[in-house]
């Protein structure tokens, strides 16, 4: 009698190039991880050298092609490339936006 098991740990892909539709690409650490119900591919890009990495889940559906590559050649990709926006978006709460009133109302603006 023969047992199969399965293992249901998320499986690692190591350092990638993830090629996607719409002609992008990303280089990272990948790995499979579940949101929901659906299983998703999970890229970690590094940005910077201190250390911080931006985030970024794919659905396998919007995936072109994975290709393992070396740490030495993600880390060159990099070099030329930040996955940071060039300004991060700054959002303020409604309470400490500023509005004038102007003084004259019955003139039109």
């Amino acid at each position: 009698m023969t047992e199969t098991t399965t293992d249901t740990a998320p499986q690692s892909f190591g350092w990638v190039l993830l090629e996607l539709m719409g002609h992008r690409q990303r280089v990272g650490m990948a790995r499979e991880e579940y949101i929901g119900s659906g299983k998703m591919i999970r890229i970690d890009i590094p940005a910077g050298d201190d250390g911080d990495t931006v985030t970024e889940f794919y659905g396998t559906s919007a995936i072109y092609a994975l290709r393992p590559i070396s740490e030495e050649v993600a880390r060159d990709h990099w070099s030329a490339r930040d996955p940071r926006p060039v300004r991060p978006a700054e959002y303020r709460p409604a309470s400490q936006i500023e509005h004038h009133d102007s003084e004259d109302e019955d003139e039109p603006c």
